[in-house]
């Protein structure tokens, strides 16, 4: 079987690399800008009803 050329291990090894950087900053973009567009409305975790608890 003939040896994989060092350009094309370069070339995949660059491509993950690139691929985690993207990743990396899609998630640091979506941390700080990944809030709803209107302040006031209500986060969805205080719409969801709490189950009240049974006296003991």
């Amino acid at each position: 079987m003939d040896r994989t050329p060092k350009t094309a291990i370069r070339g995949m090894l660059s491509y993950v690399i690139a691929l985690l950087v993207l990743g990396i900053l899609a998630g640091a973009v979506y941390t700080l800008y990944g809030h709803p567009a209107d302040p006031s409305e209500q986060p969805a975790a205080e719409s969801i009803p709490q189950k009240a608890t049974a006296p003991q």
